[in-house]
């Protein structure tokens, strides 16, 4: 029997795990936007073949400094480290991404990154790049060191990959893995010819685009079966506890409780893809500003149209044709009727084949096995995902029912501990190296505070010690010299009091 290959996989978590809404929260489990799972868990189903095994990293790597015996781990344990990414090649990302390259520089198995892509402000190119080109160069230079080539999402991340230098032939535009999840013969229709005021729409938003605030309580008054769906965790915060985005201060935008469509119960967020594929096909219609909320939507069979405000969004529609209007700033007279009149998925059906050949030829390429070959089956996929059981969408603390209260209540009494992180309905990571210490108490920040004070400590002590031993053995050698110079003078003296008291006998038998 041929032995299964060990893949460790970028995620914030395997397709069939559960985690509750306050646990994800908690230790961030979706990596701050819950859109993150859609490219994951795509990546994870299309190397989900009968001999392979997948386990997920839970990107603990990129948090905190890798102790220096992860690299020998993952050597040890696995044949291949796949890197799903995202719009990775940012600012406020490049801590995580030097962390990950630290890690990457010390393995000698292959590895992979797959749909990485780069972000800049609309109206601008890869000039706007420039304050991360080194984080960028040493991380693709790691990974292009462990693999064929790197997948990226598209043109303009090519482009800016050869303006630093890497050759274009190590350089594959394969778009972004969510949308071949369900392989090559995928397409989406519309299923009503028009919308109408009371269609079951999904808005998605960027709270920072400007204008969004009188656009999105503008969609919200015009039709009431509309619903936001939220995938940021600081939309998730304001599900779960009532806290308003810390930044956002308009109060047109719905990220504050007095905004009608949090107290009309018109707010969701999916804490797993499948659920919200599900939800998705149930309506008519899905835009918005954010990529992966469309997506979603697509995936559930819906027509969506994105409202592109940046490169990366602009990039990925561009790509894979999906309907897109470029829209950098947002109005309240814009009609979703008129988005969804032109929204047209020709152009988008017909590029998905070819976008999955050079998908999977990618992978093809970087000796990755994919269930899209025949003959290498789907493991135990399907299983897995049948037998799962989702937590439901999260819903404002207004929800009627009033199961959305006694939820966080009950989460409350369950973990009345020092630690929140180590709550009864925790999420315990599959391979959890560097160690998880958790977020949610001051007990657990002060811990790591003293690990690292006790850590730098003992490097003060020990750069100390070898100090006094360099300086105790220079002593050393200087007494050495000094006695060897005394017992020189002492032999010299005495030769000197010899001779002299010779001499004096001399004169006393001469005289004598």
């Amino acid at each position: 029997m041929t032995e299964r290959r060990r893949l460790l996989i970028r995620s914030g978590k395997d397709p069939f795990t559960p985690v509750v809404a306050e646990s994800t929260l908690t230790q961030d489990v979706f990596n701050s936007n819950s859109g993150n799972y859609l490219f994951q868990h795509a990546v994870w189903k299309a190397l989900a073949t009968d001999d392979a095994e997948l386990v997920s990293n839970g990107t603990l790597v990129e948090r905190r400094a890798p102790a220096d015996d992860v690299a020998a781990l993952v050597e040890d344990q696995f044949d291949h480290f796949v890197v799903p990414l995202a719009n990775a090649f940012r600012a406020d990302f490049a801590p995580r991404l030097d962390r990950l390259t630290d890690m990457i520089e010390k393995l000698t198995i292959p590895v992979t990154v797959v749909g990485i892509g780069a972000q800049a402000p609309h109206g601008q190119g890869v000039e706007a790049m420039q304050p991360i080109n080194e984080t960028v160069r040493r991380f693709v230079g790691a990974v292009l060191d462990r693999s064929a080539s790197i997948g990226v999402r598209g043109e303009f991340t090519k482009a800016y990959l050869v303006g630093l230098g890497f050759p274009a032939s190590s350089v594959d535009v394969i778009g972004c893995p969510s949308l071949f999840l369900h392989g090559r013969d995928f397409r989406v229709a519309k299923r009503v010819d028009a919308i109408g005021a009371e269609s079951p729409l999904a808005l998605n938003l960027t709270p920072e685009v400007p204008g969004i605030g009188a656009f999105a309580t503008a969609q919200a008054a015009r039709h009431p079966r509309l619903t936001y769906v939220g995938q940021d965790a600081n939309d998730l915060r304001l599900l779960l506890w009532g806290t308003p985005f810390p930044h956002v201060h308009d109060p047109l935008v719905p990220v504050h409780l007095e905004h009608p469509l949090y107290q009309q119960d018109r707010m969701r967020l999916f804490l797993d893809t499948w659920s919200w594929y599900d939800w998705m096909a149930t309506q008519d219609f899905a835009y918005g500003t954010r990529f992966h909320g469309n997506v979603a939507a697509l995936l559930g069979g819906t027509p969506a149209m994105l409202l592109a405000h940046d490169s990366r969004t602009t990039e990925l529609a561009d790509y894979h044709r999906m309907p897109s209007i470029s829209m950098p700033q947002l109005a309240d007279d814009v009609r979703a009727e008129d988005l969804y009149a032109a929204t047209d998925m020709a152009a988008f059906n017909a590029e998905l084949p070819q976008g999955f050949d050079r998908y999977t030829a990618f992978l093809d390429r970087n000796g990755l096995d994919h269930v899209w070959t025949e003959g290498n089956g789907t493991g135990d996929f399907a299983e897995r995902l049948a037998a799962a059981t989702f937590p439901p969408p999260v819903h404002p603390l207004v929800a009627p029912d009033g199961h959305e209260i006694a939820s966080r209540l009950a989460w409350i009494r369950q973990g009345m501990v020092l630690d929140i992180t180590r709550h009864p309905q925790r999420y315990d990571y599959p391979f959890e190296h560097p160690r998880w210490h958790g977020a949610g108490s001051r007990h657990a920040r002060l811990q790591g505070q003293t690990t690292d004070r006790i850590a730098r400590l003992q490097t003060r002590t020990t750069e100390t010690i070898k100090a006094q031993d360099q300086r105790i053995e220079r002593q050393k050698v200087q007494i050495d010299r000094l006695t060897a110079r005394l017992e020189e003078l002492e032999r010299r003296s005495l030769r000197g009091l010899a001779g002299r008291l010779v001499r004096r006998l001399k004169r006393g038998f001469r005289r004598s």
